[in-house]
């Protein structure tokens, strides 16, 4: 078990989100960065579904009831266990009555910790993801206790630390989407060789991206729409939509990120650039 002394800024526990409700209007949610959230669970040989704690910008100060081995991957964050500096992207022993404290991200956005045997949290429609109106909380809250699978007795060694190698890449993998025929070939020149930034409107639902296309007057039925679409919006506005993301909208789809594209894009934040990669099917 884990105490929530502090809670950071936007933390949560999440796995890969919900299949199978997106014709209810239940987004798909989870991890933002699934190879990050998969590399920590495979440090400890944790199924690769199991539930972790997804960090953004700054992290908690947890307080660990019980010894456990743990591991990190994702953003390079400024780590102290019992005050002493930790290298990041490990697999870390901690004691009965340590303290984890988690400072400001250094490289990337989102940082993961996973624990043996994954974090045990309440399971809604087959998934632990915390998702506000969906879960009870959307967050983790201070004084919270974490419930973990608990220590499995292998043996611990404080000086075990193996590295993971994590690329946050510039270019982000991109397909055509369903209504990238309605793009000009001036527009589509652009979105292949032009450098696009993030703009302070960011969230686990949405990035708005500062760079805008040619506004135009293409009228469409309300379709769906799912984590990576990227939307072109009547006044030239690009929104991707991410993990969060809502299950239908009525704007062209003209490019869908691969799940490697989330991955990268979710490692991103305000003013960060990229460019846009098509790829075929």
């Amino acid at each position: 078990m884990i105490e929530v002394l502090r809670t950071g800024l936007y933390s949560s526990i999440q796995d890969f989100g919900r299949m199978g409700y997106q014709h209810l209007g239940i987004p798909i949610g989870g991890a933002m960065d699934h190879t990050a959230m998969h590399e920590a669970n495979a440090l400890l040989d944790n199924p690769k579904n199991s539930a972790v704690l997804e960090m953004s910008f700054q992290g908690p100060k947890l307080l660990f009831l019980q010894p456990l081995q743990i591991a990190l991957a994702g953003a390079t964050m400024e780590i102290q266990l019992n005050g002493k500096k930790i290298k990041p992207l490990n697999l870390i022993s901690v004691e009965k009555d340590e303290t984890l404290q988690f400072g400001n991200v250094l490289n990337g956005k989102r940082t993961y910790l996973a624990v043996e045997g994954g974090f045990q949290s309440e399971t809604v429609l087959g998934s632990q993801s915390q998702y506000e109106g969906v879960t009870k909380y959307a967050t983790l809250r201070k004084n919270e206790i974490l419930n973990t699978g608990g220590s499995t007795q292998k043996e611990k060694s404080k000086n075990l630390i193996m590295e993971v190698t994590k690329s946050f890449k510039n270019l982000i993998p991109v397909y055509k989407g369903p209504d990238y025929a309605l793009l000009s070939e001036k527009e589509i020149k652009r979105l292949t060789s032009e450098l696009f930034t993030i703009s302070v409107q960011n969230s686990r639902m949405a990035y708005v991206l500062e760079e805008k296309l040619t506004p135009h007057e293409a009228s469409l039925w309300t379709g769906p729409v799912m984590p990576g679409t990227v939307q072109y919006t009547p006044n030239g506005s690009l929104i991707i939509l991410m993990r969060d993301a809502q299950t239908t909208g009525g704007y062209p789809r003209i490019l869908q990120l691969s799940d490697e594209g989330i991955n990268c894009l979710a490692q991103k934040s305000t003013r960060d650039p990229f460019q846009f990669e098509l790829v075929e099917i």
